[in-house]
């Protein structure tokens, strides 16, 4: 099992008890079945604790952690300040008036006052329509295609689509315009969209082409045109008298940017009209802003009021941040009066701070209704200052705080380690040849270990060619119990090569997982079992057929619980051969080599950790008993295990899991992983829903 699925395991802890059984594994979920992850997964998932806590630490905080101790910034009150040589600028509409830096004049020529209303004078119009988009009720289409779908379906011939409400974001611009035209009857040659910042065209042939040398630059009656939110700005096309065009509405769309994506048809009003598409949710707010019931119909009237509130409420949102520009540029402006003479400590003067700590970022604030304690090192004095904190009242706008959130940031950021993975396999050798020894035979046939045998070895004993053997004095007294044993063929997998000594070998790439395993009957005691031998599979496979005739032992399937939604196998009743097996007749001493030896790494209950503690000589409560010194791994001396060992297990359990058993994957999610890390385990930590 890898890191992604105890992660995920973690996640389906603490997940709605919704989840169905199949998906509470990583391997039961495709995540490129989107309607199987929306409907299923996810909705289950998106309370867990543990997932919302991975988030946060894995890509929320270390992303957002991420900052520098100064800062220096600038903005329009920069391009905008008073100067020798005046800058000017031209704005279409008035509605930003209330956000141009004050030293910017705004001159509104009595001549072209009349534009600011002649838009709307033109939407009002008889031939403007508004058209309600109901919701797509299939999962099987997109947003796209059903937005296209309802546009095929209105009475009039739509020829253009102004997306300005960004209706349509999981389509680029080229799979929506070859979408539309498919659409289209063959009266329609062409469509023209926006392809890399170019405005091209694209044929029913599928030939696509700038449109300045297209000979359809010429032919756009021959033409339908589509415009992404970006473009519906800027873009001058001159298309015929008689288009109609369907406008998108979307969240936050202020009149200036509606009117400006209106008026790409240059003749509105003189023969040119359109039709604003409404989806639900801004049918509902339009609805709660003129007091409509939901019966009542939504003229262009209504869709114009509502983008003038939205101005207002984009004016209140920006005023902060305006705010705070025009208080560093004030704070500012006397380090640029120097000039080329400015000095270095000057020029500190334009830093900021930009790193904040944690209780500055998430702490808890007091109320202020005023925003008054955050203009507390404003200086009032300053005309301009309280001019920018009276006109901030007036829009009542006082959330400063916010303010540095809305502001664009161009950094350079800090090099960053980047990790890419790379599998590395093991030296190549050639594989040993399976030998079967006689005392193997000899035990299937009378199951009797008789003394004399050479062909079994205590199985941690077995473990001294790897490197976690470094680690831990296997072969002292001391050491782990001797009732696992493991045979030659199973720990003999390679050849060593000629120009390696048997000393200096590490077996750690080449080392068999635990499937198979041979229990023997107590000499004293036929029921209850003496010794769990683990052989290799070709040994399995060659002496099933005796076992099976002789009935003298019984070879079990066995694999380490690597899963905690996977039931434990050590009970060794999941597949027998042979000899009849009564369920927990091994000591439980057995049954913890075997799951240590093969790697599990989840534990039944909490009394089994304890029990396992208690055989490692490890803390398992979060205070030790008196005249105990407890090390920093949890081992506790004088030693204390019932396995008697007096030299710390931990790290040699951490290399023969984590190095060996699990190819370096980390395990620190798990019971075992837990436990080897000195963590106290509770009750909790053994639920599973």
């Amino acid at each position: 099992m890898s890191s992604y699925d105890i992660h995920y395991e973690e996640f389906v802890r603490t997940a709605s008890p919704s989840l169905p059984a199949a998906f509470r594994q990583l391997s039961g979920i495709s995540i490129r079945d989107r309607h199987q992850c929306v409907t299923q997964v996810f909705p289950a998932l998106r309370y867990s604790k543990n997932a919302i806590d991975y988030y946060l630490s894995h890509l929320v905080f270390p992303k957002q952690c991420k900052q520098f101790p100064k800062k220096l910034s600038a903005s329009g009150w920069d391009l905008g300040a008073s100067k020798t040589h005046s800058t000017t600028g031209f704005s279409g509409t008035i509605d930003t008036l209330h956000l141009l830096p004050l030293d910017v004049k705004f001159l509104d020529l009595p001549s072209q006052s009349y534009t600011n209303a002649q838009v709307l004078v033109y939407l009002l119009k008889d031939e403007t329509t508004v058209k309600l988009l109901p919701p797509c009720t299939s999962d099987m289409i997109s947003d796209g295609e059903h937005l296209l779908t309802i546009i095929q379906g209105l009475e009039s011939d739509v020829r253009v689509l102004l997306d300005c409400g960004a209706s349509i974001l999981e389509s680029n611009n080229r799979e929506v315009a070859e979408a539309w035209l498919l659409k289209r009857d063959n009266d329609v040659e062409a469509v023209v969209y926006f392809e890399d910042e170019r405005l091209s065209v694209l044929d029913r042939t599928g030939h696509i082409e700038s449109f300045q040398t297209s000979p359809y630059a010429k032919q756009l009656d021959s033409c339908i045109v589509y415009l992404d939110e970006s473009h519906t700005r800027g873009t001058d096309l001159k298309l015929p008298r008689d288009y109609r065009a369907v406008v998108t509405l979307g969240a936050h769309l202020t009149k200036d940017r509606l009117t400006q994506a209106c008026m790409r048809l240059r003749k509105l009003g003189h023969g040119q009209s359109v039709t604003f598409i409404v989806p639900e949710e801004i049918a509902t707010k339009i609805r709660e802003l003129t007091d409509k019931s939901v019966g009542d119909l939504i003229g262009v009237n209504d869709v114009i009021c509502w983008s003038i509130s939205e101005t207002w409420q984009e004016l209140k949102r920006s005023m902060p941040l305006w705010a705070v520009q025009g208080r560093r540029f004030e704070k500012s402006r006397k380090y640029l009066l120097d000039g080329a003479n400015t000095t270095k400590s000057q020029a500190k003067g334009f830093l900021e701070d930009e790193a904040q700590g944690l209780q500055s970022c998430y702490g808890p604030r007091t109320k202020d209704d005023n925003g008054s304690s955050q203009l507390v090192d404003w200086d009032m004095s300053n005309g301009n200052i309280a001019q920018i904190v009276s006109r901030c009242r007036d829009f009542k706008a006082s959330n400063f705080g916010s303010a540095a959130l809305s502001e664009e940031q161009e950094r350079e950021l800090a090099p960053e380690i980047e990790e890419e993975r790379q599998v590395e396999r093991p030296p190549k050798m050639k594989a040993e040849t399976h030998r079967i020894h006689r005392d193997l035979r000899s035990l299937v046939h009378d199951g009797i270990i008789k003394p004399g045998f050479t062909a079994f070895k205590p199985a941690f004993k077995a473990l001294r060619s790897t490197s976690a053997a470094k680690l831990f004095r296997l072969d002292e007294l001391s050491s782990f119990p001797t009732d696992l044993l493991v045979t030659d063929d199973f720990m003999r997998t390679v050849k060593i090569p000629y120009n390696t000594s048997r000393a200096s070998f590490i077996s750690d790439p080449y080392q068999r997982p635990v499937q198979f395993v041979i229990t023997t009957p107590s000499l004293e005691y036929e029921e209850l079992t003496q010794h769990a031998i683990v052989i290799s599979p070709h040994e399995a496979n060659t002496l099933q057929p005796i076992i099976q005739r002789r009935k003298k032992v019984t070879l079990h399937l066995f694999a380490a619980r690597s899963n905690g939604a996977f039931a434990s196998l050590d009970d060794l009743l999941l597949y027998n051969v042979g000899r009849e097996f009564t369920p927990y007749s091994g000591s439980r001493s057995l049954t913890m080599q075997l799951n240590l030896f093969a790697g599990s790494l989840y534990l039944r209950s909490l009394t089994e950790y304890n029990e396992l503690c208690d055989f490692l000589g490890l803390l398992r409560t979060s205070k030790a008993q008196p005249g105990q010194l407890v090390h920093a791994d949890g081992f506790i001396e004088p030693p204390a295990g019932r396995w008697g060992l007096k030299q710390s297990p931990v790290p040699f359990l951490r290399a023969l899991l984590m190095k060996i058993r699990r190819e370096g994957e980390g395990i620190e999610k798990t019971h075992m992983g837990k436990l080897l890390s000195g963590v106290i385990l509770e009750e909790s930590d053994f639920r599973t829903g």
